[in-house]
């Protein structure tokens, strides 16, 4: 859900503010289509102009490269997921129902940047975005060692490298799976490890 703003008494402020959201809601919405259609990787900033119908000195005055527009699509998707967990307190990595359910909307999209091994960018964003909120999931309550506490580093890693792995084999293969069930199946395949290697004392 947005989050409220806060009222602006300049009109010009505000049209400029709308024109702002404007112009980033056509990228994302460009960038997401282009990517079901050929990948990130040949997809270049030209594409997006043509798809988004929008000048290149307006995308420059909103993101960098298109690295960075990618960077803002999974930022988004992370504000939502962060919420999602938010509303299972005590759930143990409770935002990995809403991921699956994401990915099973955008199926087309994750096959096209998942599976194919040349999608590097797409993995290393969104795998950066899954241990910034499994370790934030799997912190919580506990009374960290600092840098020092491995094995939450390590269970860190140990849940991505599976949450991933599945991910990939779920888009790679034909499968009648809903998400509800391969979430379920991945979690019973993680949690029992996933507890005792937060137990270890190392």
């Amino acid at each position: 859900m947005p989050s409220p703003r806060a009222a602006n008494p300049n009109p010009a402020n505000t049209a400029t503010d709308s024109r702002t959201r404007h112009s980033r809601e056509r990228l994302l919405g460009a960038l997401f289509e282009l990517m079901c259609e050929r990948g990130y990787e040949r997809l270049t900033v030209q594409n997006l102009l043509d798809r988004a119908g929008i000048g290149r000195a307006t995308f420059y005055a909103h993101f960098d490269s298109k690295d960075e527009l990618l960077a803002s699509s999974v930022a988004n998707l992370r504000a939502w997921l962060l919420d999602e967990r938010a509303a299972r307190p005590g759930q143990r990595l409770g935002f990995t129902e809403a991921f699956f359910g994401h990915v099973a909307a955008h199926r087309q999209l994750y096959q096209m940047t998942v599976v194919r091994e040349s999608e590097l960018s797409v993995e290393h964003k969104i795998r950066a975005m899954l241990l910034e909120l499994v370790r934030a999931d799997l912190a919580q309550g506990r009374l960290s060692r600092g840098q020092h506490d491995a094995a939450l580093a390590l269970s860190t890693q140990y849940v991505v490298g599976a949450l991933w792995s599945t991910l990939a084999w779920w888009m790679a293969t034909p499968t009648a799976w809903t998400a509800a069930e391969i979430h379920a199946l991945f979690l019973r395949m993680t949690l029992p490890g996933l507890e005792l290697g937060l137990q270890a004392n190392v």
